[in-house]
């Protein structure tokens, strides 16, 4: 077992000069704090790659090191950073509690100043982590206990990054970058420690040399001249100082980042990035690696991730049931791949109610103030599939809960549409977006050409027709249900894509309900050699690389003749154990000629 330490900050845009990585090797175990093993953090236990490779059902799980922080002069402070941790946690140093988190998939920092024992060389750090394998609890993808059909191997305990920085009295918790096209730049910055008379300085580094605005730190407005907007065919960015400061103007806390400058609009049915039309080719990327799971095992393998999406003719992701890594963003951005973000939903039929839906509202809101100042996030996605809102379609209680978290997302950030529930049963959305995986290129051309005249109608589909080894009792007993007559037939209803596009009232007047984009499709299967998997899942079985690349193609042309859609995207991005449907097998190997899917698919729709 090594020490796998990734040199890149694991939170690049918001990055301090005097920082030390916790990655590597802790003291771990499980249940009680015995430490009678090693950990290598970031990864989960149940990843190979922690050097534990456990994937037995422990919800209680201790880790403890030593570290050295960086230096510091009085009166600064020493935070501790947990990029995720799932699900709750709490938090010693020195044997003296400093914090509690709860969220599976959000930053966790800490001040641990007060708590560090005087003169010592070094410090003892012990984190207690809880991950209840309960259906009330944001899990996305992780199964709680077997791999099942589009499910996978559960993530606990640490899966980011763990990090210790020193910063002065005053320091930036989070903060919000807002650039036009035009060069209009918006900052405001929630500040934590010794605050009062505390001013906030932004400096934009463009190539005529440093344009600095100083004003609160609610709110810093200026404008950037010369600077070119940010898209996907120039994915310009410029290096971007935060700094607070003290009421004597000294600098009390410097962070690192970057900024694009790039307004995004709907303009109708049609997205606008800086005024232009903008069609949106996806492929949709669950973020699960290999020996990793939910750890990306490298910063190179999240930027040969991004190259396959930019060769084979796409210009982004959909990131699905995951909040990603940071690192992702820095590079999404840097690369210029657009991101749809999506909120991990809750397991089974689980409601996005009562205390789920209050946790999962905090949760949500910690996210997007995490990611909303990148120029890569496109769409906010807070509900996929009814996942949570299981019978939306006919219950208005369920109907206002895809409200609440529409105007949550909304308030938090106005600048980019909402998808309040992706796939079907929209209630209250800026952009229509529908899964379908006909694999008849012809059927899809038909099925959404006019589909607003029709009444967002799809035509029916059975259960049963969804898949070829469809087994209801087996999906009931996925979701924690043992009677099926115990189930709404709402709720079965929600649970595959046969149903109307809008929830019951909430139709809207053709050309008022925004894009039409085909957000999930194709998922069509082909097993590579060395796939260790026995059990298989995809929507169709390609006969071989050829096949797979006809497949994508033909379906693809047939969606882009489409007039009514501004976008798609593709299921799916890698394999995952069981689901043998990506355009790259779990090693992230194409299984295509890139090239020729990029020649074959040609240019966008305007």
């Amino acid at each position: 077992m090594t020490e796998a330490v990734d040199p890149e900050h694991p939170r690049p845009d918001r990055r301090r000069d005097r920082w030390v990585s916790l990655d590597g090797a802790w003291a771990f175990s499980f249940g009680e704090p015995t430490f009678d093993r090693t950990i290598v953090v970031p990864y989960a236990p149940q990843a190979d790659a922690s050097g534990v490779g456990d994937r037995d059902l422990h919800e209680v799980l201790w880790y403890r090191r030593r570290f050295v922080p960086p230096a510091r002069a009085a009166g600064e402070r020493v935070l501790v950073h947990v990029g995720a941790v799932d699900h709750s946690a709490t938090m010693w140093v020195d044997g003296v509690e400093v914090g509690t988190h709860a969220g599976g998939h959000v930053p966790w920092t800490v001040d641990v100043t007060d708590a560090l024992v005087a003169g010592a060389d070094d410090h003892e750090l012990t984190i207690r982590a809880l991950d209840e394998y309960r259906s009330d609890q944001l899990r996305g993808k992780q199964t709680a206990t077997f791999p099942f059909m589009i499910h996978y191997t559960a993530t606990s305990g640490i899966w980011q990054s763990v990090w210790c920085e020193v910063t002065g009295a005053a320091w930036i918790d989070e903060a919000w970058v807002v650039a036009d096209a035009d060069g209009t730049l918006h900052v405001s910055a929630d500040l934590c420690g010794a605050v009062d008379g505390a001013s906030l300085r932004a400096t934009v580094h463009v190539p005529a040399g440093p344009v600095d605005h100083t004003g609160a730190p609610a709110g810093v407005d200026g404008r950037i001249e010369g600077i070119r907007p940010w898209s996907p065919d120039d994915p310009a960015l410029y290096d971007l100082d935060l700094e607070v400061l003290g009421v004597d103007g000294a600098v009390l806390d410097r962070v690192h980042g970057h900024v694009g400058f790039r307004t995004l609009t709907i303009d109708g049915d049609r997205w606008l990035l800086n005024g232009a039309p903008l069609y949106q080719r996806l492929v949709l990327d669950q973020g699960t690696w290999p020996g990793s799971l939910l750890t990306p095992p490298s910063t190179q393998t999240l930027l040969d991730d991004l190259a396959v999406v930019r060769a084979m003719g796409a210009n982004g992701v959909r990131k699905h049931q995951k909040i990603e890594d940071p690192r992702f963003l820095w590079h999404a951005d840097r690369l210029g791949v657009l991101v749809w973000e999506e909120l991990p939903s809750p397991f089974g039929l689980a409601k996005l109610t009562g205390a789920l839906g209050d946790a999962a509202e905090a949760e949500w809101t910690a996210a997007v103030r995490r990611d909303r100042s990148h120029p890569c996030v496109v769409a906010w996605v807070p509900i996929n599939e009814s996942w949570g809102v299981q019978g939306v379609h006919h219950r208005p209680e369920l109907q206002a809960v895809v409200r609440r978290f529409a105007a949550v997302t909304r308030r938090l950030d106005p600048t980019r549409p909402v998808v309040d529930n992706s796939g079907w049963g929209h209630v209250d959305t800026d952009v229509v977006d529908v899964h379908d995986y006909d694999q008849d290129p012809d059927g899809l051309r038909r099925r959404w050409t006019g589909i607003a005249e029709r009444g967002w109608v799809r035509e029916p589909v059975a259960i049963a027709d969804e898949a070829p080894d469809f087994d209801l009792r087996r999906w009931l007993s996925f979701a924690q249900v043992d009677d099926p007559a115990a189930v709404d037939p709402g709720e079965l209803m929600d649970m595959v894509p046969n149903v109307a596009v809008w929830a019951d009232g909430c139709t809207p007047e053709p050309g008022t309900a925004g894009p039409l984009v085909l957000s999930e499709f194709g998922g069509v299967g082909y097993r590579v050699a060395g796939d260790p998997f026995g059990d298989r899942f995809d929507y169709a079985a390609a006969t071989d690389a050829e096949d797979l690349l006809e497949r994508m193609v033909a379906q693809i042309r047939a969606v882009e003749s489409v007039p009514e859609l501004r976008g798609w995207c593709w299921t799916q991005l890698r394999d995952v154990e069981q689901e043998i449907n990506g355009i790259c097998g779990a090693d992230g190997r194409p299984k295509v000629d890139l090239a020729r899917l990029r020649a074959a698919i040609g240019q966008p729709p305007v």
